[in-house]
């Protein structure tokens, strides 16, 4: 059949946007596949760490220098929030990946089993942003190469295993205190101080008492050990311990650190009261409010040492929030 050259060109038309309409579902399928909606409390990590280590010394019982914002050298900081970025969208992919069976029962709309998108290109994609991380951070970023590759290795471990093991919860904090280890070393940093793994193991305990909360999302249970609420309230608890300890800080320091940890505890509690409710996708609704509140976390951290950052940290909640909106969070 001939074509005139209107129909040529309406077809060529037809045919890019066809293409382009692939390509924009493709992008969509990997933003949701990556939970894109906890990347901002990946940044807040990466940027908390740094200013913790940079500010702490060899022992607990001294005060963390207070800096200003110049102190941090801005150069490592992008590829160690793309690398980490990518870290955390692989490891989110191939848990897709590895829940294929489970998804078919209990979460037929996530896009393998609804057809969306095959699992082969689910497997290419998440080990090709896991690999991309590691050389980023490694290369670029300049991290300590021994937190990334144990990061990498637990971020496997617990896509292979929490399914089947209920110890699992315990590699996803496992997760977040190496990635908070290896951003620590961010510039060819080479001591991790003790108030770093505080912060750190404070952190991954409160993401355990989430994923304890998050197990019953999928499968109905009707409540989380009650151990979980303690590690939920721990940040709080962890601030105000470190506020009797340091008995001589400085007001403003005070002050900023009282603030937000009130925040974190209300966050805590507020989620914890909705999840306790038993409503419809009350579960859902809470861990979603307690993973965008691991940026007011990073920002408590912060308070004792650089409190500059406090409000770039605090703003990263409600972007969480918000892309939380056309992204699920889990």
């Amino acid at each position: 059949m001939d074509f005139t050259s209107s129909d040529r060109a309406g077809h060529s038309k037809s045919i890019f946007l066809l293409k382009a309409s692939d390509s924009m579902g493709f992008i969509h399928h990997a933003l949701n596949l990556g939970r894109v909606s906890n990347l901002p409390t990946v940044w807040s990590n990466c940027l908390a760490a740094c200013a913790i280590n940079l500010c702490a010394h060899d022992w607990v019982r001294a005060i963390p220098d207070w800096k200003d914002l110049n102190a941090l050298d801005p150069l490592p900081f992008l590829p160690l929030l793309l690398g980490a970025s990518l870290l955390y969208m692989g490891g989110c992919t191939l848990n897709d990946a590895f829940d294929q069976k489970f998804d078919a029962q209990y979460n037929p709309e996530r896009p393998i089993p609804s057809g969306a998108i095959p699992p082969t290109r689910v497997w290419t994609l998440g080990s090709a942003e896991l690999g991309l991380g590691v050389w980023m951070l490694i290369d670029l970023a300049q991290c300590e190469p021994l937190w990334i590759v144990a990061l990498v290795l637990s971020i496997i471990f617990y896509d292979a295993l929490h399914k089947k093991w209920s110890g699992g919860v315990m590699l996803m904090g496992g997760c977040r205190l190496l990635l908070w280890a290896g951003a620590a070393t961010c510039g060819m940093s080479e001591t991790i101080y003790p108030l770093t793994w505080i912060w750190g193991t404070t952190l991954a305990f409160y993401v355990v008492g989430i994923s304890l909360f998050a197990c019953g999302e999928s499968k109905a249970k009707e409540e989380a050990p009650k151990l979980s609420i303690v590690f939920l309230f721990g940040p709080a608890i962890v601030a105000l311990a470190a506020l009797i300890h340091w008995n001589n800080l400085d007001p403003i320091r005070v002050f900023l650190v009282n603030l937000v940890g009130l925040l974190i505890a209300w966050i805590a509690f507020n989620a914890i009261i909705q999840m306790r409710g038993g409503k419809k996708g009350a579960i859902g609704f809470g861990v979603s409010r307690l993973l965008a509140g691991i940026c007011v976390i990073d920002a408590l951290v912060v308070s004792f040492c650089i409190p500059m950052l406090i409000a770039p940290l605090l703003c990263l909640n409600p972007l969480a929030l918000w892309i939380q909106k056309r992204f699920a969070a889990t």
